[in-house]
């Protein structure tokens, strides 16, 4: 049966492949936007350490008959401002209240670490005489380096990044909404087309049943009256696979009205049923089936079990040869139905349980057959296997 979960499956897979993409590119752009506004932060509030890092520099000079680490502790106390003064081989005065060396400026010499803003830049020793007791330095090479510690902006910081994860979140969302209502509208004419094939396919399952309970019946009647013969052998066949497709139909469109009561079955009496049932279907194409039962029981419920095993058994004989064998095996917790049929390609195997799917278009069926049996399989915790090989047969096999 066709139904509206195929399209919203549709709609979802389309919206999945739109938002992907969608994201990555939300995802470029916000973090561009995020990068230029923790830029122009950093730059706003480091603006004015610029201003200091002149000012120390001028006080240093001025006081260049002083040891450049006292003079850099000197104006630490007298100012209360965090700075270094460093070069490649030493570090002559740090207040800093982060690692010095894991400060790293990122735009025009500025940077933040630890929630702290700074600024570095190099301190030319060509425009003033900076040195040590025991050191001059004069060069390029060596050249003094300062960086000043700003303000703490952790919170400037945060709010950024909240603002940036809302502003996206809020894009996809939209985005997302208004994805959905696209598709949603250019795949409205296909969701009428299949809501009103599963009406049309509800209503002629519920009136095939008279007419097919009618045929039934008559059937049992004639049986009773000892008036059997090939032509009536060819309608009591055609009845019961009637039958058995209006039961398929019936599984999928009023799910909920059949019972799902489980009990402990008896699996070896069940088949023994099945296959007095199955009798005409074999002989008609003249299948010889040899069955090995051993006493056997699973805890399911019968209508469930009794489909399942009436599907597996009809393909075993609908794509079988003339003339050809069924092979029926049933263990404790194993049953296996083997036939020497036209097979499966190996392509094929994996999508043989999808609902709708046909590969042999000479037989009759909607393809729903074994999508069934998946279906009540994994509501009884049943695993299925099927192997095949093209014109020689298949083999399916139920464990649990």
């Amino acid at each position: 049966m066709l139904e509206s979960k195929s399209n919203k499956k549709v709609i979802y897979q389309i919206l999945f492949i739109y938002l992907t993409t969608t994201g990555i590119f939300l995802t470029f752009f916000f973090t561009l936007w995020y990068q230029k506004l923790y830029e122009e932060l950093i730059i706003l509030q480091g603006s004015n350490l610029k201003e200091i890092h002149r000012n120390i520099i001028i006080n240093i000079i001025n006081s260049k008959f002083t040891p450049i680490d006292q003079s850099s502790k000197n104006i630490a106390d007298s100012s209360k401002l965090k700075f270094a003064i460093f070069d490649k081989n030493k570090i002559f005065f740090d207040n800093l209240d982060f690692n010095l060396s894991k400060a790293k400026s990122e735009f025009k010499g500025r940077g933040i670490e630890n929630g702290k803003v700074f600024y570095q830049s190099k301190m030319n020793s060509n425009n003033y005489y900076l040195s040590d007791e025991n050191n001059e330095i004069n060069n390029e090479e060596n050249a003094l380096k300062i960086i000043i510690q700003g303000k703490d902006i952790s919170k400037e910081l945060l709010w950024i990044r909240i603002k940036v994860l809302i502003y996206a979140i809020f894009a996809f969302l939209l985005l997302g909404i208004i994805a959905y209502f696209l598709v949603k509208t250019a795949l409205k004419p296909l969701d009428e087309k299949i809501k009103f094939l599963n009406r049309f396919i509800k209503d002629s399952t519920h009136e095939i049943n008279t007419p097919l309970s009618v045929i039934l019946m008559s059937i049992e009647q004639l049986q009773k009256q000892n008036m059997e013969n090939k032509k009536f052998e060819r309608i009591k066949l055609a009845a019961k696979t009637l039958n058995q497709v209006y039961s398929d139909l019936v599984y999928y469109n009023f799910e909920n009205t059949l019972t799902k009561e489980k009990e402990k079955l008896d699996l070896t009496k069940l088949i023994y049923e099945r296959l007095e049932y199955f009798k005409p279907f074999l002989e008609q194409k003249k299948i010889i089936l040899t069955s090995k039962l051993e006493k056997s029981f699973i805890f399911v419920n019968k209508g469930q079990f009794t489909k399942l095993f009436d599907n597996l058994l009809s393909n075993a004989i609908k794509y079988n040869k003339k003339n050809g064998k069924i092979d029926i095996c049933l263990k404790e917790n194993f049953l296996s139905i083997n036939d020497s049929g036209f097979g499966i390609a190996k392509e094929n195997l994996n999508s043989i349980f999808n609902r709708y799917t046909r590969f042999n278009q000479d037989q009759g069926g909607f393809g729903i057959g074994l999508s069934l049996v998946k279906k009540i399989c994994k509501e009884n915790n049943i695993t299925i296997t099927c192997t095949s090989n093209e014109n020689i047969g298949s083999t399916f096999i139920l464990k649990w």
